[in-house]
C-alpha cells in the first residue's frame, strides 16, 4: 500500500475517534456541571458529526478508491481534509470568543486536538502522492552482436 493511502486511512480513523472524544470543557467555559452537559463536550455538538462523517468518507476513499498513477494528489480527499481542518480551527476560534480569560488549554478537551491531528494527516496523505514511474520499453528489436 502506498504511503499516501496509509496516511489517509490513519487520518480518517483518527478523525472518527476524535469526533467521539470531549472537545471542550463545559464547566470552564459555561460554569455549569453535571451529566446533562457532558454530551455537549463530546464532539462539541454537531462538529463531531461533521468531522466523524468526513473521517468515514476519507476512510472509505482510502480503502476503495484507486487514483491514477500519474496524479500527485487526491482532490476530493484534500477538500474533505481541509474542511475538517477548517471545522477544528473554527472551534478553536469559538472557544476564544466564548471566554478568552478561561484559559485556552483549560477550556479545550483532548478530542479537538486528536481531530486536528487526524485532519492534518489526511490532508498530507491527500496531497502527498508519489507518482509511479514506469520505464518505457523500447519497441525496437533486440540486436545481437556477432
Amino acid at each position: 500500500m502506498h504511503t499516501n493511502r496509509i496516511l489517509v486511512l490513519i487520518g480518517g480513523l483518527i478523525l472518527i475517534l476524535g469526533s467521539r472524544l470531549p472537545w471542550m470543557s463545559v464547566p470552564v467555559l459555561f460554569g455549569v456541571e453535571g451529566p446533562a452537559y457532558e454530551s455537549i463536550e463530546i464532539g462539541w455538538e454537531d462538529n463531531g458529526f461533521v468531522t466523524g462523517g468526513i473521517g468515514l468518507i476519507l476512510l472509505l476513499e482510502g480503502l476503495f478508491l484507486k487514483g491514477r498513477a500519474e496524479t500527485r494528489y487526491s482532490i476530493p480527499g484534500a477538500i474533505l481534509a481541509t474542511m475538517a481542518v477548517i471545522e477544528v480551527i473554527g472551534c478553536f476560534q469559538r472557544v476564544l470568543e466564548i471566554d478568552p480569560n478561561a484559559g485556552f488549554f483549560a477550556a479545550t478537551g483532548v478530542g479537538i486536538y486528536v481531530t486536528l491531528i487526524g485532519a492534518l494527516l489526511a490532508l498530507v496523505g491527500a496531497l502527498f502522492r508519489i507518482p509511479v514511474r514506469r520505464e518505457r520499453q523500447s519497441t525496437a528489436p533486440i540486436s545481437s552482436f556477432s
